[in-house]
């Protein structure tokens, strides 16, 4: 009979004890690994559910109804945790929707638009007001047209022969007298929002410069001086003055400036929204990239958007103008946009627009007039160039637009 030591005792249960151990641990790692993939799985199924929320409410016109009183929204009956909060406010012509979890441990904020501007569609809508459409120069249009009654002319002028593109027959249309009706519920909508705000102005120091204003907080509302110098805003602000000048070494990202007349200096660039009561003017080389915007609404019809050569415009023009003509000699436009300019998104002028340079998206006027130094070409449009596009999102304008959203970007 073979005799064992009794020092190899210890070793032996040493070692039994690190396989043990080892076992333990390796059984540790599944729980542990599992553990972490079940809170990764949930972490990720809630925010789906935030991002199902947000395909709801673009989709679905009849889903605003479905909230309670909270404004808040169950998407499954047999999940809790997919109920929700909405929180749905205008900012300018657009939205900002805000979708949280119930327990506010996640949330996501969009900034939307819509998907079409109005059921028409057009490239371009010039209203049927006694006189035909014209072309001349470089002009070309890319999409429907809705013209006058009288249809459309290729002109001479200034000794210049038409050179751009006539229009199919079957894109043309007839428009009417009047431009599409807008949605007067929206407009009360933000002008009551736009009220309750401009309760909480208060004059802007060098302190109130924060990096980012959160959407998830009240507006930040404050005045300006008559020129703005090396000022940053970005986010959820609204700037408030009289007569103001934007320097070109400002930086303003995603706010809404209220004014009645605002002059945008050389070399700047920078998105907001413009709600002007009288005059807005974007000198040379100005970039108001997109979702940016320009509403015009007041002096008598006497409203002015200027946009000279080398500046871009992304987002809207909305100006409610006139086309009273009291001194015919004299035509004072609502609207003009020199060559060598950019308008993308949507051009709604209520009034009398002279149009150079190039606008992609959706243009409608009530009249239009090329006016050199020395004359005055009425229902002229002359070295334009109009596309459709439905690339971005249009604001909240007509009345027909049809329901579905489109997003434009997350907030913060």
């Amino acid at each position: 009979m073979k005799c064992i030591k009794g020092s190899a005792l210890p070793t032996v249960m040493v070692v039994t004890i690190l396989i043990c151990l080892l076992v333990l641990f390796t059984f540790m790692l599944f729980d542990m690994n599992a553990l972490l993939y079940a809170g990764y799985y949930s972490e990720r199924q809630r925010k789906e559910y935030l991002n199902s929320a947000i395909i709801l409410y673009s989709c679905d016109s009849t889903f605003t109804k479905g909230l309670d009183g909270n404004g808040e929204y169950q998407l499954y009956k047999e999940e809790d945790a997919s109920k929700v909060r909405f929180q749905i406010n205008p900012w300018g012509f657009y939205e900002v929707v805000n979708v949280s979890s119930i327990d506010l441990k996640y949330h996501t904020t969009r900034l939307m638009g819509r998907k079409l501007e109005c059921l028409q569609k057009a490239a371009l809508w010039v209203s049927s007001r006694d006189m035909p459409l014209s072309l001349a120069g470089n002009t070309k249009i890319d999409g429907t047209v809705f013209a006058p009654l009288n249809g459309i002319n290729y002109i001479q002028i200034e000794n210049k022969p038409f050179t751009g593109e006539a229009v199919a027959e079957h894109r043309m249309h007839l428009s009417d007298r009047e431009l599409p009706a807008v949605d007067s519920a929206y407009a009360s909508r933000l002008d009551a929002w736009c009220n309750k705000m401009r309760a909480n102005i208060q004059p802007i120091s060098i302190n109130d410069q924060q990096t980012y204003y959160s959407f998830m907080k009240d507006p930040a509302c404050f005045k300006l001086a008559e020129k703005t110098g090396e000022l940053t805003m970005r986010g959820n602000v609204i700037l408030y003055a009289d007569e103001i000048t934007i320097s070109s070494t400002t930086s303003l990202t995603d706010v809404i400036l209220v004014a009645r007349k605002v002059t945008i200096e050389k070399g700047f660039t920078g998105s907001m929204q413009i709600m002007a009561s009288d005059t807005v003017i974007l000198k040379e080389n100005v970039r108001l990239c997109y979702p940016s915007g320009v509403l015009l609404n007041g002096n008598s019809g006497n409203t002015y958007l200027e946009i000279n050569s080398g500046s871009t415009l992304n987002g809207y023009a909305i100006i409610k103008g006139s086309v009273d003509k009291k001194d015919i000699l004299r035509i004072s436009p609502n609207y003009r946009q020199e060559r060598k300019s950019f308008f993308g998104g949507l051009l709604y002028v209520d009034g009398i627009a002279t149009l150079s340079g190039i606008v992609s998206g959706a243009t409608y006027i009530k009249e239009c007039y090329y006016l050199p130094v020395n004359g005055s070409y009425a229902g002229v449009l002359f070295n334009a160039r109009i596309d459709r596009n439905e690339q971005g999102a249009f604001p909240s304008l007509f009345k027909s637009s049809p329901y579905k959203r489109k997003e434009i970007k997350s907030m913060h």
